[in-house]
């Protein structure tokens, strides 16, 4: 190595002089943004790899960033999600809760104004057969329920009872074909007999063809059966069809349009009114508005008492003016002027002039009686 530099070492001394030299050159000579060379060409060289290395820096965070980022927005939404199913289920809770008070209120509401004694149940099962629908609740022979009683809501009846165990008892639908039931309509006071055809629906026979019947029309009980009480509600008409002597007359049970929950047990029945039917397309009167046009004082209100109150108590003065006195005049005595003016009772306090007004049973200016 030594005896290669030495033989080489002319070339090599040229070398490190023409490279000093370029150096300084470099350093002298000045670009058009008077930058030297040197720091010219050592930022040239330096900038990509800088650049590059920052771009790998930029990017090695940018990534770890970015993935603790989703990771914090992974579990947020998490928790988020977790929140709103609590929220949506107390608020699920919260509106069972309110619609169970409701339909509570409505039931306490119903059995204060029926005079019929009731008891409340819960629906606690339902069987289904032959497109029939009875229902199961929780009171039996233990609460003094017995067969036969019948089983209503404030919508309408919704059956009768058709076996009875020590806590518990089966409801015969009202849309059961063996359900039976004697009812009256709202507005014509047509009796038949409702009979359930097993779709939810019932039907009204023995209505006589030419009694009118109308769709939409309400029905009622009669308080034929035994069963129930006058004057509940059963349901609306939805058809009506003639026949032969007897109209086909179909209706849909108010009290089964839905599954009720709680259920009133009718214990002692008392008969109640039918309710009158609302007239139809009824007009209704407007008045106009009253307009006051008058911006004086309003006037005295009127005095109270009849009109012959009032002439009474005219009399009455004009009698004390004259100093005469009711029930004493007795054969020759004169008689009690009633034409005379008497001052503030028919007459001005004051003449014209401001003078005194003329005495008490004047007739003229002679002041004569």
């Amino acid at each position: 190595m030594e005896s290669l530099f030495y033989r080489y070492r002319n070339i090599t001394v040229l070398l490190v002089a023409l490279f000093a030299q370029l150096i300084l050159l470099a350093w002298q000579v000045r670009s058009e943004n008077d930058v030297p060379l040197v720091r010219f060409w050592a930022i040239t060289a330096v900038t990509p790899v800088a650049s590059a290395i920052e771009g790998a820096r930029n990017g090695t965070a940018g990534f770890f960033g970015n993935y603790f980022a989703v990771r914090d927005a992974r579990d947020q939404n998490r928790k988020l999600k977790a929140q709103v199913d609590k929220l949506t289920l107390e608020n699920q809770l919260l509106k069972n809760e309110l619609a169970s008070a409701q339909r509570v209120e409505t039931m306490a509401g119903f059995q204060a104004h029926n005079p019929s004694k009731m008891i409340g149940a819960r629906v606690i099962g339902t069987t289904t057969g032959s497109g029939a629908k009875s229902l199961l609740i929780d009171r039996g022979t233990a609460s003094g329920i017995h067969k036969g009683m019948a089983v209503v809501t404030p919508a309408g009846i919704v059956g009768k009872i058709l076996a009875v165990y020590p806590f518990a008892s089966q409801v015969l639908s009202v849309s059961d074909p063996g359900f039976a039931a004697g009812v009256e309509s709202q507005k014509g006071h047509v009796h038949g007999v409702l009979k359930g055809v097993g779709t939810g629906s019932a039907r009204v026979d023995y209505i006589p063809t030419g009694q009118k019947v109308e769709v939409g029309e309400q029905f009622f009980t009669s308080g034929e059966d035994r069963v129930f009480p006058k004057g509940l509600l059963v349901g609306k008409v939805t058809g009506v069809k003639e026949g032969g002597n007897f109209q086909d007359v179909f209706l849909q049970p108010s009290g089964a349009e839905a599954a009720p929950e709680e259920v009133l047990i009718i214990v002692d029945p008392a008969h109640q009114e039918i309710p009158d039917a609302p007239p139809a397309d009824s007009p209704v009167f407007l008045a106009p508005p009253v307009t006051t046009t008058e911006t004086g004082p309003s006037p005295a209100p009127a005095a109270s008492g009849t009109q012959a109150d009032k002439l009474m108590e005219q009399y009455k003065k004009l009698g004390e003016a004259q100093r005469y006195t009711y029930g004493e005049g007795g054969p020759g005595s004169l008689p009690m002027n009633f034409n005379a003016k008497v001052p503030g009772v028919n007459a001005p306090a004051a003449n014209a002039a401001g003078g005194a007004a003329p005495p008490a049973g004047a007739t003229g200016t002679t002041g004569k009686p």
